[in-house]
């Protein structure tokens, strides 16, 4: 009886042993599987969070370039409407100082050169002359001087100084007044000097 008794204590043992070792295997196991499911849900979250954060800097990138783009632009019109205003006051200076020479003692003998070549460009035909209100008295005295013949016509807008001159029979213009000029000259002037920004 005793060595039943031994026997059963050892079998006894034996599955309370293997019961133990299993309890740890679970044990074991049930820590691995939550190591496993919270090392999941970290990746998860981290995932998450990694999104979360590559969208704000997308966010905050395209929202700071919007604002650069804008800064640039708003700097760039500042510099255009900047230059707008210095060559305007440049050719308004210009344009003052050309009004002054058209009232000067000089301008009559210009003229009548200027108009002297014009009329020989213009050649044989119907010519008309068209000048500004103030200068009308200057080309009818030239005219009677250079013993032409061809009609004065007085000009619809201000062309500061100087004439055009039309051959009607030819279909012809000579402009030769110092609006067109300073005109021209402007668009020659911003041709030379470009502004790019890059």
């Amino acid at each position: 009886m005793e060595n039943a008794l031994e026997k059963l204590g050892r079998f006894s043992e034996m599955v309370m042993q293997e019961a133990y070792r299993k309890k740890k295997e679970r044990i074991r196991q049930a820590m691995q599987e939550k190591k496993e499911i919270i090392s999941s849900s970290e990746i998860q979250y981290l995932q998450k969070a990694y999104e979360k954060i590559q969208e704000a800097l997308r966010k905050f990138e395209r929202k700071h370039n919007e604002e650069i783009s804008k800064a640039i632009v708003e700097s760039k019109e500042a510099l255009f409407n900047r230059r707008e205003e210095i060559i305007s006051s440049v050719f308004a200076n210009v344009r003052k100082r050309i009004e002054e020479f058209a009232g000067s003692s000089g301008y009559p003998d210009r003229m009548e050169k200027e108009l002297e070549n014009a009329l020989r460009q213009a050649g044989e035909g119907k010519i008309i002359v068209t000048a500004s209100a103030k200068d009308m008295e200057l080309f009818s005295g030239i005219r009677t001087k250079l013993g032409e013949d061809f009609d004065l016509q007085e000009s619809d807008e201000d062309i500061i100084g100087g004439f055009l001159v039309m051959n009607r029979d030819k279909g012809l213009v000579w402009d030769h007044s110092y609006l067109s000029r300073l005109n021209n000259e402007r668009a020659s002037f911003l041709e030379r000097i470009p502004l790019s920004i890059e």
